[in-house]
């Protein structure tokens, strides 16, 4: 399953301190790739789970390291799903 969360990559307003959600799949390896890569970047997140499992983060800058790191996670999923 792929999502794509770019949308907005660049216009974010300043000061989002609402949790956005930077990746999301229905394929638990992935997702558990997905905490390791987070983890290591010393990035926090929190993860949601209604169908597709959501890994969400919070702050502007964090938002956008977690989407650059998980870019060719997304990728991957998505050629796992065809």
């Amino acid at each position: 399953m792929f999502s794509s969360n770019l949308s907005g990559f660049t216009n974010m307003a300043k000061g989002n301190n609402k949790p956005v959600t930077v990746f999301s799949s229905g394929n638990s390896n992935i997702i558990s790739v997905a905490e390791a890569l987070l983890k290591d970047a010393g990035i926090e997140y929190s993860i949601h789970s209604n169908g597709l499992t959501e890994i969400k983060v919070e702050g502007d800058e964090k938002i956008i390291k977690a989407r650059k790191i998980l870019l060719d996670l997304e990728e991957l999923d998505f050629q796992d799903s065809e």
